[in-house]
């Protein structure tokens, strides 16, 4: 692996971590019943060492009869799931590592930022759905989106941003219109789950990981992803 590619590497970790613990500590406004149950069960065993277990838990039914022993013929220890809301207060409490200082991804991110006249909101929406795009939308909890306005509240929330810059980027579609986002259906609806709403086009999430030696070979290298 090259050297952009391993810091390319750990900032998508670093960046893919923090959406999952940002996640989890608002599962439980956004879930209930089993559904909340179920994502948080999930949730729980992605995040295993940042909540401090020793190894990913095992909950009941996870394992087939055959494997409750081990290679010693003794019963495979089995955790209870924790309950949400003491999992969203663990998570909450949890202190990310700062991400790393280099990185292709970043670096051309706040470039873009710059000549686009990106607003924070954009920005992050375009890292998180980058890193949603290499990592697959099956890594995130199942959120159902009931409309676009209910979407737009949700990513605010989720993103700390105030719901109006949302609705504006939303509406506006540009992130879309570029290329550099995907999910619109033919009616120009908004897809139903919020990982829908996080999916960067291949083209933007190939783009974004190359070197480049000046702004002219990034403007340029996105104009020729335009047209692929």
């Amino acid at each position: 692996m090259t050297h952009d590619a391993t810091c390319n590497a750990a900032f998508r970790c670093n960046h893919m971590g923090r959406l999952l613990h940002r996640m989890g500590t608002l599962l439980p406004q956004w879930l209930n019943g089993p559904d909340l149950a179920r994502e948080c069960r999930d949730l729980e065993q992605l995040c295993w060492p940042e909540l401090g277990y020793p190894r990913q838990p095992i909950f009941d039914g996870d394992l087939p009869a055959f494997l409750m022993v081990d290679g010693d013929c003794c019963p495979v220890a089995l955790l209870s799931p924790a309950d949400p809301i003491e999992l969203a207060n663990r998570l909450a409490a949890f202190e990310p590592s700062p991400p790393p200082a280099e990185s292709c991804i970043g670096t051309n991110l706040d470039t873009l930022a710059r000549l686009l006249n990106l607003t924070p909101f954009e920005c992050r929406w375009l890292l998180w759905s980058h890193c949603v795009k290499r990592f697959g939308r099956t890594i995130l909890p199942v959120i159902p989106m009931r409309d676009a306005t209910h979407g737009c509240n949700v990513l605010a929330l989720l993103c700390e941003m105030p719901v109006d810059t949302v609705r504006d980027a939303v509406a506006s579609r540009r992130l879309h219109t570029w290329g550099f986002l995907d999910g619109i259906g033919a009616d120009g609806a908004m897809p139903s789950l919020l990982s829908g709403w996080l999916s960067a086009t291949d083209q933007f999430a190939d783009w974004i990981e190359q070197p480049y030696a000046s702004n002219s070979d990034l403007l340029a290298a996105l104009c020729q992803a335009q047209f692929r």
